[in-house]
């Protein structure tokens, strides 16, 4: 599954899944645009695949930013080259209940990055996807098809993602673009903040994974370069769990 001459945008890559992904998509051939919010660990993650081989540039993006996801998307068909993969991987969760001090707040940026971000990009670079005939990757999570305890903006995120993957698949379809998602299981990254990874926490996760384990970001990896490539190209409108059988049980 080889991807050369063709350009990625990776989302939220400066770490964890998002550089996984990043790395994997530059293994296979593509030049890897790693963006995210920390710009100094993107362009060390991009230093890092430049390093090894691959082509990489980096830019900060915060994707909640309608205006700067444009911008970004005109510098990169100038300067770079037409992208025809597009991957949406930045999020945040900020665990808590509704009934707390602060959850509007945090509600109100779950969503605007979360959903915000993939719609953003997506709206970004949708006419350099038409003229590629390119793919979509967003990064759904179990969390589309299950709830958890104070994880409503989260959940309601990636319930959102879900359907905006779908919604595209069918509108974009026409044009030849394919939307595909991953929702990934427990993975270990440092998403979840190290107060909420508690001995009882990591034991509940395995007696409800099969696969008694967590997943590491590269096992992401590889299902983004497969719906990224030719091998995926008439996969469209489809949300894969990688999960350890989570969401079989």
């Amino acid at each position: 599954m080889r991807l050369d001459g063709r350009i990625a945008v990776v989302t939220g890559a400066a770490r964890g899944i998002g550089r996984a992904i990043a790395q994997g998509l530059a293994e296979a051939g593509a030049h890897v645009v790693l963006t995210d919010v920390q710009e100094g660990e993107a362009a060390e993650a991009a230093r890092a695949i430049a390093g090894a081989g691959g082509q990489a540039t980096a830019f900060g993006l915060d994707v909640s930013d309608a205006a700067a996801c444009e911008t970004l998307a005109a510098r990169l068909e100038r300067d770079v080259g037409p992208v025809s993969i597009l991957v949406n991987n930045a999020g945040v969760i900020y665990p808590g209940r509704i009934d707390e001090p602060g959850a509007r707040e945090k509600w109100d940026r779950t969503l605007a990055i979360n959903v915000g971000g993939p719609f953003n990009m997506c709206r970004a670079f949708h006419p350099q996807l038409r003229a590629t005939r390119g793919a979509v990757i967003n990064l759904a999570s179990i969390r589309s098809f299950v709830a958890a305890p104070n994880a409503a903006a989260y959940a309601a995120s990636k319930g959102a993602v879900m359907q905006l993957t779908r919604a595209l698949a069918v509108e974009w379809g026409g044009e030849g673009i394919r939307v595909n998602a991953i929702a990934p299981g427990f993975i270990e990254t440092t998403l979840v903040p190290d107060r909420e990874k508690t001995a009882d926490r990591e034991a509940a996760i395995l007696a409800r994974t099969p696969l008694r384990r967590q997943g590491q970001p590269d096992e992401i990896a590889g299902t983004a370069v497969y719906l990224a490539s030719d091998a995926a190209r008439y996969v469209s409108g489809a949300i894969i769990p990688v999960d350890g059988a989570y969401l079989a049980g």
